[in-house]
């Protein structure tokens, strides 16, 4: 829990001058003569559509200071309307109740009901966002269900929205974004089979969740082709009626009703900058009309187009993202779907494409044929051209696996969200048993239930060096997981931000498995507990290039080798007086484990010298002008790459040339 900086822990009253600034942090094991502070509160705030990353080309979510956010985390589904099934009368749900209490009294003083076994999810609690802290998620895709919010046509179920408001509030708490979800999965826990001839091919099939009983009315048989859920006559027809915006029983367009929920979450949440923002609906299917492909354009995107305009209109100032997902197809196929823009379908810019990535697990080579030959990375790079073509942000907002394939797909995950610096959240924080193979549970905390017991291999992968907020842009991202806390942050800011202003700083998670020195060039930095042995470095770059990694010996430092792109620290000591126009010494200050093999001179953007060598500790600048002021500029390069520069402007000793 100890550890030690040499850095501007210990009042914050100055920093470091040097390329180079130096944190040992004595993660495992390590003892120390004075604890960290505890990490500080963090001062959500309201996020919004950026410029395009200078590494990948695609816009980024960015706080209000211009710092990139990645947003990374976990689905958390303790929310949902489950199927609840009856054991006597399979495949039955037991009562048309919710699984677990939907008003925030029965969590109240830390408060948690008892766990129901026989539903897929966890209900959360305060004690979830205790848990997570320390792992450093700094965000929760938060499952909700239409058959809560509006369980009778035209009423919104305003205690069900307190309920989320608490949850909401203890993420708060926590420091954790939240992303509000309209989760559905197969349409509704309504559409089952009751009595319906399920033949040959089409097998019975169960309820999941999502709208509510009023608008899951249906007249084709509830069958699943191949046991999938989403092959159901009866889910492809409730689509087809949502798409054509069929009229509810009491006369008013599904639509419209789905939208009007939409407005009541944004009129409670749209003053809370915890709320990043709301994903507009969870694997959305075509219906019968339009073949899949065909679909997102003819049926999902302009009712997402709708839907925001529809809020944004009504709400004053509303300034929150929305998320926006293409059809389920998009899982199965990991090809790209997008043939338009999102300016086709509405002139709103806080906007985040957000399709899930299911490679290996529910792509159709392991679906069909029980194999794996899909690239492990092409639904990223299909991902990646569909959000470039809408002209949005990224973020993955469902990927996960069994986790017996934690080693190769997990890994897999972060790796690639890594290489393209993208955020996303993993299902799933908790549950009883998944939705589609209940011999098998995917949360990251595991059986017992309730408050349950971490998967040591998932925190592992998951709790990742990462930053959350990123001064400037972040140009490399590299963590090793592998159980030596290797790990490589690079990026550029285009200002100084000053030691202790942590509102402009970059803020770097480094979890409890990193148990190596904490290295930053051309940056200082403070160090904080944030529990369960892991630690929150606040990073302060100089302006320019900076860089913030796990140290080894010189020569053994692994991850992205990219050359920073420019830099300005303060390495050297120029005089503040007058300088001497015939001869004027400068001492050159050895950053910590590397050399100076390069400088260069400028006077008025003229070249004056430059020099090259092994170790270079001194310059010797020559026939300065006299008597009127100039801008001195110095420029190193170390052995590692870095770039330094450093200028000032100076007046001449003696008269006038």
């Amino acid at each position: 829990m100890g550890g030690r900086t040499l850095a501007c822990v210990g009042g914050r009253r100055a920093c470091p001058i040097g390329a180079v600034a130096v944190a040992v942090l004595l993660l495992m094991g390590g003892s120390s003569d004075a604890a960290l502070p505890t990490a500080p509160d963090r001062d959500l705030s309201f996020l919004h559509v950026g410029s395009p990353s200078p590494s990948t080309g695609l816009k980024r979510i960015l706080d209000p200071r211009g710092r990139e956010i990645l947003l990374r985390g976990v689905n958390v589904d303790g929310l949902v309307d489950y199927w609840d099934a009856d054991p006597n009368h399979p495949p039955a749900p037991t009562s048309l109740k919710p699984p677990y209490p939907t008003g925030p009294d029965a969590y109240a003083g830390g408060r948690c009901p008892a766990d129901d076994p026989n539903v897929e999810g966890v209900m959360v609690c305060d004690f979830d966002f205790d848990q997570m802290r320390p792992l450093g998620y700094d965000a929760i895709r938060l499952n909700l269900s239409w058959s809560l919010l509006e369980p009778q046509p035209g009423h919104i179920d305003a205690r069900y929205i307190d309920r989320i408001a608490q949850v909401v509030g203890w993420a708060r708490r926590a420091g954790i974004y939240v992303v509000l979800d309209m989760h559905q999965d197969a349409w509704s826990k309504f559409v089952y089979t009751r009595n319906d001839p399920c033949a040959g091919d089409l097998q019975r099939i169960r309820g999941y969740d999502g709208a509510p009983l009023w608008a899951s009315q249906h007249t084709a048989p509830a069958c699943a082709a191949h046991g999938v859920r989403e092959l159901d006559p009866a889910v492809a027809e409730d689509f087809q009626k949502f798409w054509a915006d069929a009229l509810a029983p009491d006369g008013v367009g599904l639509q419209e009703h789905y939208t009007n929920v939409l407005l009541a979450l944004a009129e409670r949440f749209h003053a809370d900058p915890t709320v990043a923002g709301y994903e507009l609906m969870n694997e959305p299917q075509p219906g019968f009309n339009a073949a899949p492909q065909e679909s997102d354009a003819t049926e999902l995107f302009p009712y997402w187009g709708k839907a925001v305009g529809a809020v944004v209109g009504r709400i004053k100032d509303f300034r929150q993202l929305f998320f926006v997902e293409p059809n389920v197809e998009r899982n199965v196929t990991d090809q790209s779907e997008v043939s338009a823009p999102w300016s086709a379908y509405s002139s709103y810019p806080n906007v985040v494409y957000a399709p899930h990535i299911y490679t290996g697990v529910f792509t159709a080579d392991q679906e069909v044929a029980s194999q794996r030959f899909f690239p492990s990375d092409g639904g990223y790079r299909a991902a990646m051209s569909d959000a470039q073509a809408l002209g949005l942000p990224l973020w993955v907002g469902e990927f996960g696996n069994n986790p017996q394939d934690d080693d190769t797909i997990l890994r897999t995950h972060y790796t690639l969200q890594d290489k393209y610096l993208l955020g996303g959240a993993l299902w799933l924080w908790k549950e009883n048993a998944n939705d589609v193979n209940g011999s098998v549970f995917w949360g990251v905390y595991g059986k017992p239930f309730g408050r349950g017991t971490p998967q040591p291999k998932r925190i592992l992968l998951t709790s990742r060096a990462t930053p959350m907020a990123a001064a400037g842009a972040v140009y490399s991202l590299y963590y090793g997981a592998g159980g030596d806390g290797q790990f490589d942050v690079r990026g550029e800011s285009p200002r100084a931000v000053g030691c202790g202003d942590l509102a402009h700083a970059t803020v770097l998670f480094v979890p409890r498995a990193v148990n190596v020195p904490v290295v930053a060039e051309g940056a200082s930095l403070d160090v904080f507990d944030r529990g369960g042995g892991s630690r929150e470095v606040y990073v302060y770059p100089y302006g320019g290039p900076y860089r913030v990694y796990s140290a080894r010996e010189p020569g053994e430092i692994t991850g992205p080798t990219c050359p920073p792109r420019s830099s300005a620290a303060p390495p050297i000591s120029l005089p503040k007086t007058c300088v001497g126009p015939a001869r004027l010494v400068l001492h050159l200050r050895r950053p910590r484990r590397q050399r100076i093999v390069r400088v260069k001179a400028y006077v008025d953007g003229k070249r004056i010298l430059e020099r090259r060598g092994h170790s270079i500790r001194r310059i010797v600048l020559h026939d300065l002008p006299r008597g009127r002021r100039f801008k001195l500029k110095v420029v190193e390069r170390t052995s590692r790459g870095i770039r330094i520069a450093r200028t000032r402007t100076y007046r001449g000793c003696g008269g006038s040339q």
